[in-house]
């Protein structure tokens, strides 16, 4: 009897093994599997952050101004985009140490170098593949800095439309320096003072835009004071910003 028991265990232990075997270490054939589109990488070179005082800002020929309103100091990063190994660099401000722009920010792009890198050269919130939309505008104003202009604006960015409200509103200047090297890009979060905290519950693509028309006819009646930060307060920074050679 124990001579049968002995012989089934033994009889048993290739199979598990076997069985294990195939669990843990599956086989897969590496060039049946399709690359997708290279990705497009952002961001900073390690170690490059500035810490700089206001109110007057100098950094690499970039100059301006910043009221005590709006803070005391920026940060200052060397920023590069990658795509399909071009490789394309800016210059970013942000109130806060943080990756990307994700509140504050003041981008100065060399136009030239992302013409020879991508093909052309596009303002947030467009991107070099993929990237969203303007999908609500209101306070349209041309403004000009020190050797440039461009077009002031409170937006909204999305892929899909939806209800604009102070939880996605945003100051945005888009200019360039009057040799057209270089583009000017300011991203501030804003709040209007007849607007909801929040989006409404509207659902239908029609009663979005109607809610978005309205919001915006109300909006354009506002003085700059009606916003936080102050409309003249970030009109008077763009005003201010000088860009020159390093």
């Amino acid at each position: 009897m124990r001579r049968l028991i002995v012989l089934l265990l033994l009889l048993a232990l290739p199979v598990t093994a076997c069985t294990f075997e195939f669990q843990t270490f599956p086989q897969t054939d590496e060039r049946t599997q399709t690359p997708g589109p290279a990705p497009v990488t952002e961001g900073s070179a390690p170690g490059n952050e500035q810490n700089l005082e206001g109110p007057n800002i100098n950094y690499k020929g970039i100059r301006f101004t910043l009221d005590p309103a709006l803070g005391s100091r920026v940060y200052a990063f060397d920023e590069e985009i990658t795509l399909d190994d071009a490789t394309a660099r800016y210059t970013r401000f942000a109130m806060n140490s943080e990756e990307g722009c994700q509140t504050w920010c003041l981008m100065i792009y060399p136009v030239s170098e992302f013409k020879q890198a991508f093909g052309s050269f596009v303002f947030p919130p467009l991107g070099y593949r993929g990237g969203s939309n303007v999908i609500f505008e209101a306070q349209k104003k041309s403004l000009s800095f020190q050797n440039g202009s461009g077009e002031r604006g409170l937006e909204t960015f999305g892929q899909d439309h939806y209800g604009v409200s102070n939880e996605s509103l945003k100051y945005v200047f888009r200019g360039y320096t009057t040799d057209q090297q270089y583009g000017v890009y300011l991203q501030v979060p804003a709040r209007a003072a007849n607007l909801s905290d929040t989006v409404p519950t509207t659902t239908s693509v029609d009663e979005i835009l109607q809610y978005n028309r309205q919001a915006a006819e109300a909006m354009n009646a506002l003085i700059p004071a009606d916003f936080t930060p102050n409309l003249g307060l970030l009109d008077a920074l763009i005003a201010s910003i000088e860009v020159g050679t390093p």
